[in-house]
C-alpha cells in the first residue's frame, strides 16, 4: 500500500511539473500568465520574476485546480498570433 501511494504521489508531481513547464514555456513565449485570459497586460520585471518562482513552487501541487486555464493558453497565444496578422 505505501508503494501504491508513493508511485501515485510521484506520479502526480511529474504531470504537475509538465504542466508548470507548459504555463512557463507559454510565459516566456507570449507573456501571457494562467491568470490573465488571453489579454497580455504590462507587468514590472518583479512581478514576472516572482509570477515564474511561484509557478515552479507551487503550480506542481495544484496545477489541476488550474488545468483549464494551463491548458487555455495555447488557444489564446493562437488568438493572440492571429489578431496581430
Amino acid at each position: 500500500m505505501d508503494s501504491f501511494t508513493s508511485l501515485f504521489l510521484w506520479a502526480y508531481l511529474a504531470l504537475g511539473s509538465v504542466a508548470t513547464l507548459y504555463a512557463v514555456f507559454y510565459f516566456f513565449l507570449s507573456g501571457l500568465t494562467i491568470f490573465d485570459q488571453g489579454k497580455k497586460k504590462n507587468m514590472p520585471l518583479r512581478f514576472k520574476c516572482s509570477y515564474v518562482f511561484v509557478m515552479f513552487l507551487m503550480m506542481p501541487i495544484f496545477y489541476l485546480i488550474f488545468i483549464e486555464e494551463i491548458l487555455a493558453l495555447s488557444r489564446y497565444f493562437k488568438a493572440n498570433k492571429q489578431s496581430m496578422a
